[in-house]
């Protein structure tokens, strides 16, 4: 977990509560959001030395909090004993052959001009894949990146379900979501009855990683 202080409601992966089993955390000292979304920030070797630790204490698997850190997935999956994989960016590819012919994956992101060409390639995504994100002065973007204001999930839930119907009216031909950032699971359920459309995020992918590598599998 990226090291913040802004507000984790339900569904937020960094939420231990949202988790349907026992999950441990651990925090990555001086990983401040705004640094690692935009690609400046704590070196891998700190994320290294987080996934060590929580090797050392018995977990099966690890993901993140952040979908950015996908710019590390090959260096941490080298590094770690166990399974890691970093961010829903990784799964972009295997969604879209699940689709309808003629549908394509959408990707909202809590900072799509950060969604560079060089994050989409890290994660086997092309270029000219749909995009989608909040504006920088938008409440939600605010209230994770700079950790104010107090983060309103009634307002955020009402931003990212705007966003969503204004984007698949100009894109009818989208047939799913994949949700980048690890704080937007808490409007999944919103944005996919306002559109009608399966929402993919970071506990869906965190739910699958434990089915697959759980010892003891529920």
């Amino acid at each position: 977990m990226l090291d913040t202080h802004f507000s984790r409601p339900a569904g937020d992966a960094g939420n231990p509560a949202s988790w349907p089993f026992p999950v441990r955390i651990e925090r990555v000292d001086g990983a401040h959001a705004r640094p690692i979304v935009e690609g400046r920030g704590t070196d891998v070797g700190a994320f290294v030395a987080a996934g060590l630790r929580l090797a050392q204490k018995g977990v099966c698997a690890i993901t993140t909090t952040c979908g950015f850190l996908v710019r590390h997935q090959i260096a941490l999956a080298a590094a770690l004993p166990v399974p890691i994989l970093t961010s829903t960016l990784t799964q972009y590819a295997r969604l879209t052959r699940q689709l309808q012919p003629g549908k394509r994956m959408a990707i909202m992101t809590i900072a799509p001009e950060s969604l560079d060409p060089a994050v989409l390639a890290s994660a086997g995504i092309e270029s000219s894949a749909l995009v989608f994100g909040l504006p920088p002065d938008a409440h939600f973007v605010r209230a994770i990146l700079d950790g104010a204001p107090e983060l309103d999930v009634h307002v955020a839930s009402r931003e990212w379900v705007a966003l969503a119907l204004a984007s698949r009216s100009k894109h009818p031909e989208i047939g799913g979501w994949l949700f980048e950032c690890a704080n937007m699971p808490p409007y999944s359920h919103a944005v996919a009855e306002a559109t009608r459309l399966p929402v993919y995020d970071a506990l869906t992918l965190g739910v699958e990683l434990h089915a697959q590598h759980s010892r003891v599998k529920t």
